[in-house]
């Protein structure tokens, strides 16, 4: 072969060879492909039948498994040769000592391996930091998504991908240290921007993203960032930011106003951008301030406002399986901010446990509040693998703690 094979595995799997592609989009069967794959990404290893039919059918049976596996490698030799000019074969998969092998006399260069190389050479501490930076965003660039995500289902693709999605993680967070330290502020907001979409829980990524913003002057994507992640760790993860993430949106939003005279632009600031309906519901930093603040109004009104917590565990009273918490806290969440009247204040606790304040005259109309949203929850949440526990107390005048200290 006078040209050699480009191989894409990042995001999605390709064989180039000169202006001849092969796609897995393309009339291919999944078996097809696999085959090809697992023998790329072992290129240079001698792999067994019994290996090869492992990682290819599991603990599938066949009354002829070996037939299968030649008849397999048959129809990839076949297509592989598509890839070349009219007249012309090569052998793409060889069988040597009942073993197969993807022929390495065919020059191939493959986006996995030029990543793992540039990550490997990066890390060399001895280099200058420009050439380093260098490095990490030549590797960062060829990290083009998933290892193999259509093979996904399969074993040994889901470890080779975990073990990629390290490296990538590790390169970012590099690549961003440096920039930093040598203050290429536009480039760290490139780098993390394009690094979020391949890591979207990687909260450190996100950190530097938006200390990009921050020392970019961007306030006005540094703050809706930080809500969406916000938002997002809840969700899918049931847990809050770091206390460093929280911090340095503070700072963030302690630089972005400048002097201002207009009340009415103040006012407008301060304003909702939607006229929601249910609840307020804000995190728990903000709860325990409007807690304090109303503790100080109601010595001075004598109105009663009473807080509440939601608890759901299992049915055992323990709590219930990691897998499950954020769904239920979901639906907990949605249930009682719509039960709620737009004045009541909700806040997340811990991973299943919500907290409210109700401004409410009766003790006992406090207890009905959450008789209904209890119910409601059951009514609309699918299973009955949960239980969900309510308290109420009023809340106490600011000067009744320091009676007690």
């Amino acid at each position: 072969m006078k040209k050699e094979l480009r191989v894409r595995m990042f995001g999605g799997f390709s064989i180039q060879y000169g202006e001849k592609k092969l796609t897995e989009n393309v009339g291919r069967t999944k078996k097809v492909w696999a085959l090809v794959e697992f023998l790329l990404a072992h290129r240079g290893k001698d792999v067994s039948q019994e290996n090869l039919m492992e990682a290819l059918w599991g603990d599938e049976e066949f009354s002829n498994p070996l037939g299968t596996l030649k008849n397999l490698v048959y129809r990839a030799r076949k297509q592989l040769n598509e890839l070349m000019p009219p007249g012309e074969t090569v052998s793409f998969i060889q069988f040597e000592r009942s073993t197969y092998v993807w022929n390495s006399l065919i020059p191939c260069r493959m986006d996995t391996a030029e990543f793992e190389a540039l990550w490997k050479k990066a890390g060399d501490e001895r280099l200058a930091k420009e050439e380093r930076v260098r490095l990490y965003q030549a590797a960062v660039a060829l990290y083009q998504g998933e290892f193999l995500p259509k093979s996904s289902y399969m074993d040994w693709v889901v470890s080779k991908s975990a073990y990629y999605s390290t490296i990538y993680n590790e390169c970012v967070l590099s690549l961003c240290e440096m920039l930093v330290a040598l203050h290429r502020y536009d480039e760290l907001v490139v780098a993390c921007e394009r690094a979020v979409l391949h890591c979207p829980l990687s909260e450190d990524i996100h950190q530097a993203l938006l200390y990009g913003y921050y020392k970019t002057g961007q306030p006005s994507k540094a703050i809706p960032h930080y809500e969406r992640l916000r938002d997002a760790f809840y969700n899918e993860l049931g847990v809050e930011l770091s206390e460093a993430t929280v911090q340095l949106y503070r700072t963030i939003r302690r630089k972005i106003h400048n002097l201002e005279m207009d009340l009415h632009v103040i006012q407008k600031d301060l304003q909702e951008s939607s006229q929601c309906a249910g609840a307020f519901y804000c995190d728990y930093d903000v709860f325990r301030n409007i807690y304090r603040m109303l503790a100080r109004w109601i010595l001075r009104t004598g109105q009663s406002i009473y807080i509440a917590l939601f608890t759901f565990t299992d049915r055992q009273d323990e709590l219930p399986d990691s897998s499950t918490i954020p769904n239920v806290m979901a639906v907990l969440r949605s249930c009682v901010c719509s039960q709620l009247r737009r004045g009541d204040v909700v806040s997340t606790y811990s991973s299943t446990q919500l907290v409210v304040m109700l401004p409410l005259s009766r003790y006992e109309d406090g207890l009905g509040v959450l008789e209904r949203i209890t119910r409601f929850f059951m009514q609309t949440y699918q299973g009955d693998d949960v239980k969900i526990h309510t308290n109420l107390r009023a809340i106490e005048p600011a000067d009744s703690y320091r009676d007690r200290s």
